[in-house]
């Protein structure tokens, strides 16, 4: 008997040896939060990894740096703002709900205080019009320095500086200023249902309060959405801000489909858009692995648009990293144009991070397992 117990204690503590060797390995490499529970047979690896925008990217290079580990099924578990989106297995990137005992293992070893680094993240803020016959090209560019910090499981507030570099487009001024700054919450309360809150300054001159629901199932080609909120007009100028009165409501509901051809997604929106905007909009979106290109129409009361959007990875990801610290480019650049530029039709706004519709896009085991 006390042979046996003795081979426990010492499986038991070579398990935990190997998991901390496992945990501080990833860590080095960027990886952040990182939880093992192993058992005889499977490694199950929690993480987040902030510089990759393709979920598979982390997931693949984690694989690589474990390749002399014993040979063992690898479930990973992926982490987006603090929680878990998922579980997908090691090579056929299968998806699966977290089981009970799963989500008890995470929320018992979830570390947001020691396991994160501070993040300083760089990235640009672009606006433009083209067309007009004396300002052909009217263009308004800002350097983004921010940071996210994360206050309590699924809640952070991001906030950082804009520095203008160009600025044709309209009369804000060329000094330094706040960059958009919000709360954010994010969760999953049950399986494949998703929601986003955010509250703070967003782009596009709007402030207020902003709420994302998504019934997403990773492993199916359906996903429904709404997108509500109440914002308002703001302004900051020469170190004064304005605001005007939360008056601007908006609802929209959608519908996307995962198309069986070339990793295209066909999503139709409609409802009340930006400025009270009613009407319907259609997107096309093309994933080529790290870069979306989308195509766009929309027809509402204040009349048709169409246009396309891009997003991508800013060059050239990380540039400094130790143990407390990492700086480094966005993982994700989303910009947008329309031909309707002077009344725009089914505007939306972005909020500092990727919507929803667009994250969790990158998350479909279709997705991953297309490459």
């Amino acid at each position: 008997m006390r042979k046996i117990w003795i081979s426990i204690c010492a499986g038991l503590f070579f398990i935990g040896l190997r998991a901390q060797d496992i945990q501080q390995k990833l860590f080095k490499a960027g990886f952040e939060n990182v939880q093992v529970k192993e058992s005889a047979d499977t490694l199950k690896i929690f993480f987040e990894h902030r510089e990759f925008r393709n979920p598979l990217h982390s997931m693949r290079y984690a694989q690589l740096l474990l390749e002399e580990q014993p040979e063992k099924a690898i479930l990973w578990f992926p982490l987006y703002h603090n929680r878990p989106i998922g579980k997908y297995e090691a090579g056929t990137y299968n998806y699966s709900s977290l089981n009970l005992e799963e989500k008890a293992f995470y929320k018992e070893a979830n570390d947001l205080y020691e396991s994160y680094r501070f993040h300083f993240r760089i990235h640009p803020d672009f606006a433009a019009r083209f067309g007009y016959y004396s300002n052909p090209f009217q263009i308004k560019l800002n350097a983004i320095i921010d940071t996210r910090i994360y206050l309590t499981p699924g809640l952070s507030v991001q906030t950082g500086i804009s520095i203008p570099l160009e600025n044709r487009l309209d009369a804000q001024d060329m000094k330094p200023r706040l960059a958009p700054s919000s709360l954010h919450y994010f969760s999953q309360p049950l399986d494949h249902h998703f929601l986003a809150v955010s509250m703070g300054t967003f782009y596009y001159d709007r402030y207020g309060l902003d709420i994302q629901y998504r019934y997403a199932p990773l492993h199916k080609r359906w996903s429904f959405g709404l997108e509500s909120g109440l914002t308002g007009f703001y302004w900051m100028n020469s170190g004064s801000f304005y605001a005007e009165e939360l008056n601007s409501v908006y609802a929209v509901v959608d519908a996307e489909y995962r198309l069986n051809y070339e990793r295209l997604s066909l999503r139709l929106s409609a409802g009340q858009f930006l400025f009270e905007d009613k009407g319907a909009r259609i997107d096309i979106i093309k994933q080529f692995g790290t870069v979306d290109i989308g195509f766009f129409a929309g027809y509402t009361e204040a009349g048709s648009s169409g246009g396309f959007q891009v997003a991508f990875p800013i060059f050239p990801g990380t540039i400094y990293r130790n143990r407390k610290v990492e700086v480094r480019t966005t993982n994700e650049f989303r910009w947008e144009y329309s031909y309707n530029n002077e009344d725009p039709a089914a505007r939306k706004f972005r909020i500092g991070i990727p919507r929803l519709a667009d994250m969790l896009r990158q998350y479909s085991e279709n997705f991953l397992q297309s490459f």
